[in-house]
């Protein structure tokens, strides 16, 4: 059952003596984050299903992501390539660090008290942006802006393009190369 499957992943994480901080804080969170990504189950629908009885595929899965985890001491985020910002899902991988910023919480309220004039912001900068999730979640804040992202890494733009949403297209990626162009320097920036 997926009680006993969570227990499991808890103990082996903790017997690992493996670190936390890329999405989770504990073994626990981090055995039920990665249970639910086997099960593809929304985090919230996570403990009503604590009866479910994994199929052999899901215990291989898990059972695979588990010793991998603990084997690697990779991050989980890049063993099941997501993170959350929020309630915001993105893909990552190792082309990129694993998003974990204070300032998705800040764009939650679209950056008040700092941002006198929310609805007046045009034009924003994300640099270095990795994986572009604090892009996406600024162009979601802020849908009148244009935004541009860049990055000094090619690979980690391939990452951040793969994560741009069809609902979300005043987002320009770049590399850093394009910032030294004459008509970038135009641009009002934050």
């Amino acid at each position: 059952m997926l009680r006993d499957w969570l227990r499991y992943a808890e103990r082996r994480f903790r017997a690992g003596r493996l670190r936390f901080g890329h999405g989770t804080d504990n073994a626990r969170d981090e055995a039920a984050w990665l249970l639910a990504s086997v099960l593809r189950l929304p985090h919230d629908e996570l403990a009503p299903s604590l009866d479910h009885e994994l199929t052999a595929q899901e215990r291989r899965s898990a059972s695979r992501l588990i010793a991998e985890r603990v084997r690697t001491r990779s991050p989980l985020a890049y063993l099941i390539k997501e993170a959350w910002l929020g309630e915001h899902r993105f893909y990552v991988d190792e082309r990129v660090v694993v998003p974990r910023s204070f300032i998705a919480e800040l764009l939650r309220d679209r950056l008040s008290p700092w941002l006198a004039r929310p609805r007046e912001l045009r034009r924003a900068l994300d640099l270095c942006t990795g994986s572009g999730c604090l892009a996406i979640l600024l162009a979601l804040a802020f849908p009148r802006a244009v935004v541009d992202a860049t990055d000094l890494s090619r690979p980690a733009l391939s990452v951040a393009r793969r994560n741009l949403r069809p609902t979300v297209s005043a987002i320009a990626l770049s590399s850093c190369e394009a910032i030294c162009s004459p008509a970038w320097n135009q641009r009002d920036t934050i």
